[in-house]
């Protein structure tokens, strides 16, 4: 049997419940704060292998004098013409599908844009919808001379999940 005076009384089990449940709230906001930032660099790491992919075809297509195929990359989805696979791009489409899965890629045909649906979006703020987007420029100095190609971002998203 426990002693009287070592005894817990209701109003300590209590204050014992509550410090645990700020705690594990705590925890848990900060578990899905890094998520969200394990997210958008999962994002970025694609972002910049498509970069580099892309960057490798334009110096092909510049090599062979295909100034014509080196025009037409702004309006093809980037993923095809890169030759890059990924689980996660679902393809082409006309506008967004509404059921588009989030942490997916997929290209806007209407507009041009390969666009990334998140899975979370405490940290983006901007225009509506919140979905990333980004469009293909070819840089050239002259007509036929070519010196990069970037994926530029499309609007004024803000997505900061980590201070």
């Amino acid at each position: 049997m426990i002693p009287a005076d070592r005894q817990r009384n209701y109003l300590q089990t209590g204050l014992y419940v509550i410090i645990a449940g700020i705690a594990a709230a705590i925890l848990l906001e900060r578990l899905l704060t890094y998520a969200e930032a394990a997210e958008k660099a999962a994002m970025e790491v694609t972002l910049s292998q498509l970069h580099s992919a892309l960057y490798a075809r334009v110096a092909f297509h510049a090599m062979r004098g295909d100034y014509q195929t080196l025009e037409a990359l702004t309006t093809k989805s980037p993923f095809l013409t890169a030759q890059a696979r990924s689980p996660n791009y679902l393809g082409e489409f006309d506008g967004i599908p509404t059921d588009a899965k989030s942490g997916n890629w997929l290209y806007d045909r209407t507009r041009h844009e390969l666009v990334y649906v998140p899975r979370l979006t405490r940290h983006l703020s901007g225009e509506s919808p919140l979905l990333p987007r980004y469009r293909v420029e070819v840089y050239k100095s002259a007509k036929t001379v070519y010196t990069g190609v970037a994926l530029q971002p499309v609007g004024s998203l803000r997505w900061q999940p980590l201070p």
